[in-house]
Formats: structure tokens, sequence, C-alpha cells
């Protein structure tokens, strides 16, 4: 078992918080809370159960549950046996959960009593464990002799995790992160945000996602608390509970913000220290809001993808300066552009993102293809550095601004548009909320931009308007070809706007037409 000045190991962090902080509360939910104690107790009760039905070092665990403490209960006990958490959201379709099912091949899964696709589990070969729900939390436990140490033995090189992405393509990937990725990306991160014992960190976002399960992670490295939240559904009872708890540090995604701005003067927010946002690059006018609203907090706008959690973060300091940019390399990280021609730079450039670091994933499970195109070799002998598939620019200091995935870059009359450059100049305009950017193919201009924005309430504007604003800010062939308003832009499962899904709505409209 590790010393704790060794942690190498996930399960190491809650361990030492259990023995340094018996009683200090790790998690909240609504009117329930649980002590490091508690939740420690917890852990190994539910790994005994798992042990009983077989898991061990190495076999994957699926996590259909929902934002819980019985997530987080399952995560820890999965990480005390050194088995590998496969966390799903439960809302997942009976056909991709079963995909996923076939791919990753768990020994259990493990899903709350209300999963509606049980029957697509029940075809797999696999044991179900349905959580009920207060019982989860307390037992009684069935006795395991043979329940290993914590960590069940693991190396930081076994998989910690395994999450699916869901792929432009539709079809998911699974990125093996290895208890060293997970391990290093915690440290880096709460290191660079100086999370403390005495913060509340309010998560509302996924636990599926890694943004959301690293929330877990770091406040167990720690020993903060962690307030459990369903979702963002109801932004008004997910605000009242952040100010009823206390909540100090508020992690946030963009689409976050647009539900919460209309509401968010109700209440008294002065107590957050601090607000991190990822998933998507904040705008500048987004980045002028969230300051607004939280005015005694400071604002980490952060950027990163599954493959390596993190790789950036802007200063608060530079935040006036370049509330464009996604800033500079986390702690143990670095990075470079490769253009088209192989080029690569460091300063003054754009090109693809390419990752070096302890937090880049050990590849795609059960996909070489996929992984040979993301892992390729790095610049000293034996090593594999990550290429993003993001088009980013690097200024004359360093700081990183995304530009788009590379297989988003639009193509117009020969020259590159990166949506997000056309979406930021929407989001301007006092009458939206929130724009995507799509590429439609067009016979002599090759590509066309095609915009879709969901609308303040109230506002009065029309496409005419929209263009006008666009006509004086942007390069003509930067323009959308037509900008339609939606009631609400259409999210993936992490909360980002689907575009694959506004595409295929485009593609589907066309084809009808021309019937």
């Amino acid at each position: 078992m590790n010393t704790s000045h060794n942690l190498l190991l996930l399960i190491d962090y809650l361990r030492r918080s259990a023995q340094r902080l018996p009683d200090k509360i790790a998690l909240l939910e609504d009117s329930r809370e649980l002590s490091y104690a508690a939740l420690w107790e917890a852990a190994i009760g539910l790994a005994g159960e798992l042990a009983g039905r077989g898991v061990q070092r190495g076999d994957r665990v699926l996590l259909l549950l929902p934002n819980s403490m019985e997530y987080a209960v399952a995560f820890w006990a999965v990480q005390y046996l050194g088995a590998v958490a496969v966390p799903v959201s439960p809302d997942t379709k009976a056909a991709k959960l079963g995909w996923m099912l076939d791919d990753c091949t768990p020994r259990v899964v493990m899903a709350g009593t209300a999963v509606a696709e049980a029957g697509c589990i029940a075809r797999h070969q696999c044991d179900v464990l349905v959580q009920g729900y207060e019982v989860s939390l307390s037992g009684p436990w069935p006795s395991c002799p043979r329940l290993p140490a914590p960590g069940g033995g693991a190396l930081d090189q076994d998989l910690a995790a395994i999450i699916y992405t869901s792929g432009s393509t539709g079809v998911p990937k699974g990125v093996m992160l290895s208890q060293h990725n997970m391990v290093a990306a915690s440290q880096s991160v709460s290191q660079y945000l100086s999370l403390a014992e005495a913060d509340r960190i309010m998560c509302a976002i996924p636990l599926t996602f890694d943004y959301g399960l690293h929330q877990l992670t770091m406040s167990a490295l720690v020993g903060a608390s962690v307030v459990i939240e369903a979702s963002f559904g109801q932004p008004l009872f997910t605000l009242a509970r952040l100010v009823r708890f206390q909540a100090t540090v508020f992690p946030i995604v963009p689409t976050i913000l647009a539900l919460m701005a209309p509401i968010a003067a109700r209440f008294d927010l002065s107590r957050v220290r601090m607000i991190t946002s990822t998933a998507a690059a904040l705008h500048p006018g987004a980045i002028d809001q969230i300051r607004s609203l939280f005015p005694k907090a400071e604002l980490f706008s952060m950027y990163g993808l599954t493959e390596c959690h993190r790789c950036s973060y802007l200063p608060p300091a530079e935040l006036d300066r370049r509330k464009s940019s996604v800033g500079i390399a986390i702690p143990n990280t670095e990075w470079w552009l490769v253009d088209d021609a192989g080029h690569r730079s460091t300063r003054s450039a754009e090109g693809e993102l390419v990752i070096r670091g302890s937090t880049v994933m050990r590849g795609y499970w059960n996909n070489p293809e996929e992984t040979a195109e993301k892992l390729r070799p790095g610049p000293l002998p034996g090593e594999m550095v990550l290429y993003t598939g993001d088009w980013c620019r690097l200024d004359d200091e360093g700081f990183l601004y995304f530009l788009a995935r590379r297989d988003e870059v639009l193509k117009v009359k020969g020259e590159k548009v990166a949506p997000k450059e056309v979406e930021a100049v929407l989001q301007q305009h006092p009458d939206i909320v929130l724009a995507a950017v799509i590429g439609v193919e067009h016979p002599l201009d090759g590509q066309r931009p095609q915009a879709y924005v969901q609308l303040r309430e109230g506002a009065d504007s029309c496409e005419s308007d929209w263009r006008a604003w666009c006509q004086n800010r942007l390069q003509p062939f930067m323009l959308p070809a037509r900008i339609f308003a939606l009631p609400e832009l259409p999210r993936n499962a992490n909360g980002k706007i689907d575009k694959v899904a506004l595409k295929a709505a485009h593609d589907a409209a066309t084809a009808a037409a021309n019937v």
C-alpha cells in the first residue's frame, strides 16, 4: 500500500483524505451529506460487493449512473479494486449503449433503478448491479474475504478509466486513461487553480464527462467538498443551492452561462471565489458577462480534450489583454503547432496543436487505426505525442487561440475559415445568446459558412440585421450564406453544441428539397 507521500494511484487521494480529515464533508447533495470517512467506508463496502461478483484488477465496470453520491461511491469502489471505470450517461440510447457494451465488455454494469435501457444491458454478457439509492450508501455490505488492499495491486500505468467521446463520425471512441494520466491531470489542474481544503465545488456538469469526473478526483486530492447537482436543467434551483451550500468554486461550460445569465442577478453570488470554464472556448462577451455576474471570482478560461483532459489555461491576470486566448500550457505539459507543410512552431503560427506530457491518453480502446492517427512519435526517442486535430494559433508570446477542429475548418473560395471566428462575431450581437457555424457545400465556392443562432428572450431582430452586423465585422468570404434562428441549439451529452446534428438536419432538408 502506498504511503501518504507517494500518491501513485487515484485511490490514494481518497484514502489519505479519509485518514487526515475523517469528519470533513466530502460530498453534499440536496438534503444529504457524506464525510470522507463515510465515503471511504461506502467505497470499501461496494468494492466488496463488486469483488464478490468477480471484479478484479483491469476489469471494466460500466457506470450507468446519474450525477449523485452513488456515482461517486461507485467510481471510488472501482478504483479501490484497481478496475477500470467506464462512465456513461444514463440517457444513452439503446443502440449506442449496446455498441459500448460490445466494445468494452464490462464485467459489471452499475445502473440506477430507473434506467430505461435495462433490457439492452440484460442482452449482453455482463452482470448488472442495480444501485438502490439510500441503501447503496449505508450497506449492509456482504463480507468479502478476498477484498484486496486499496488499488488492487494496480500500477500507475494500468487503466483507471475509459471515457467514450461522441466522435465526429457518430461512432464513439473509448479514450484509455491510465492511473498516471489521471493523477497527473488532477495534480496539474488543482495546482494552477490553487484548490484548497476549504473549497466547496458546485458540480452541475456531468460526472460522466472528464471535466466533471475530475471534480471528484481533485477534491479528494486536496480534501475539498463537492456539491453534486443532478444537472443544470433547473437553473433557479441550482443557483439557490449554490448559495445555500456556500459554494466557492463553480465549474461551468458556455451553455450553462446562457441558462444562468437571465436569472443570476436574483442571487448573492459573492462567496464564489473561482469560475472555471472549458469544453468550448469562451468568447470575449461571455467573459465580460461572467465577470459581471461573479464580481469577486477569478475566472479561469481553459481548453482541453478528453484525450489529454486539459492542456491550457488563461491566467486571470491576462483576461483583459487576451480575452479570446485559451492561454498557456498547464504545468507538466508542452505544445507546438504543425502546419500543412509539417513545419513545427511555438510562436506566431497557425497549425494543428500537438501535446506532449503525462496527461496524454494511452490510446483508443479496441481502435488501433484511430490511435495511430492521434498518437505519433515525438521529438525524443520512444515517446508518443498527441495530434489533437484542433487548428489553433499561437501569438508572438506563445499564447494559444483555438480556431476550429481541423475537420471543421472551412475552405471558402480557397480561403481557410474558422467557424469560431464567425461565431464570436455573431455572439457579440445584442440579441444573440449562442451561435454555431457549419460548412455547407457550394458548387463554385467549395464551401460556405451557414450559421444557427439562439436568441435572447424578447429579441426582435432578424436575419437581415444579423447579416448587416457581420458585414461590418467580417471579410466577405467569411460571411454566412444563411443565418437561421432556432429556439435552442442542440447539445450533445457533454453540453457542447452538437454541430453533427445541425449538419445532419441541413443535409436532410436539402435532400428533401431536391426530391
